[in-house]
């Protein structure tokens, strides 16, 4: 059987299920060569906060070669972006959740908006009930597993608001894309703007409960990566990023809870967001929480890049 623990993507359309937005025109425009170029400038001064990728036995691309992508390939590729009449994120929470996993979800949506400086509206926790049998499994005793495409094709398609850039749905259950697999942590469908997420294989380590850190940067790697490929991004191959592929625990461990100078470009040009203000808003949500080493991380980024002038 497949162990694949990665998240996976499903590209249901060979469009990519791109939303009508600036991106979406033939051709560049001069304005946006322009942004290109006056982003490009900040990628440099990042680049010492991030190793280069390295690849272990078992790693997402030691079996999943990919080539990567850079931001200026992203920015010609035609990528999803947010528009004016879809721009909000909404979180979903579905099925039984205890108070720390609430808790983790609502600070998964507040690093969301900070992240992305998108509007991001979480809603009220919503049961889960009369799943369709052939929806169901139990893999072992007291793992209920639940079948992505009920998320995917029935559940959340009809809970989707009309000024969505994405809902995202956080489920208390395990996953499975398909019977051959064991399980995946979550799954996307950029044509239907709606992606499924679980957090049930995450708040442990080892067979022990994770710590309340450990399990807070799991979950944000996973929304935030998710996410990202909600808006067209690749996987980075380039450094240890957040965007990077995972294959187990272990290797999510290991990315940072920020993406790339590759990455972090797209973001700043897709959401039309200056990078500086980004770093100091990822500084603040870190304070509140009183980790002061990613604090620090965030304000040395947006120091580094302070000397760099857009024209």
């Amino acid at each position: 059987m497949k162990t694949a623990i990665t998240l996976l993507v499903l590209l249901l359309s060979t469009a990519c299920g791109r939303v009508d937005g600036p991106a979406a025109n033939a051709g560049v425009s001069p304005a946006v060569d322009k942004r290109v170029a006056e982003l490009t400038k900040k990628r440099e001064p990042l680049t010492r906060f991030f190793q280069p990728m390295t690849v272990r036995e078992g790693d997402w691309l030691d079996s999943q070669p990919e080539n990567g992508e850079t931001f200026e390939e992203y920015v010609h590729g035609h990528p999803t972006l947010p528009t004016n009449e879809r721009k909000t994120i909404y979180v979903q929470p579905v099925g039984t959740f205890s108070a720390k996993q609430l808790r983790v979800i609502q600070q998964a949506s507040d690093y969301m908006r900070a992240f992305f400086n998108l509007p991001v509206v979480l809603r009220k926790t919503q049961s889960i009930d009369a799943v369709p049998k052939e929806m169901v499994r139990v893999q072992y005793p007291h793992n209920k597993q639940i079948r992505t495409t009920y998320f995917i094709d029935e559940l959340l398609p009809k809970m989707l608001p009309s000024d969505a850039a994405a809902l995202i749905c956080f489920t208390s259950n395990d996953l499975f894309p398909g019977d051959t697999w064991n399980y995946v942590f979550g799954q996307a469908s950029l044509e239907k703007r709606v992606g499924v997420w679980s957090i049930w294989r995450l708040e442990r380590d080892e067979g022990k409960p994770a710590g309340n850190d450990l399990f807070l940067d799991r979950v944000l790697k996973i929304a935030m990566h998710e996410t990202g490929h909600m808006f067209s991004m690749r996987h980075c191959t380039k450094y240890e990023c957040l965007m990077s592929g995972t294959n187990h625990l272990e290797e999510t461990d290991r990315r940072p809870l920020d993406t790339c100078p590759e990455c972090s470009m797209k973001i700043a040009w897709a959401m039309n967001y200056a990078p500086a203000e980004r770093y100091k808003r990822l500084a603040a949500f870190w304070r509140e929480r009183s980790r002061t080493s990613e604090q620090n991380r965030m304000l040395e980024k947006a120091r580094a890049i302070a000397h760099v002038t857009e024209e």
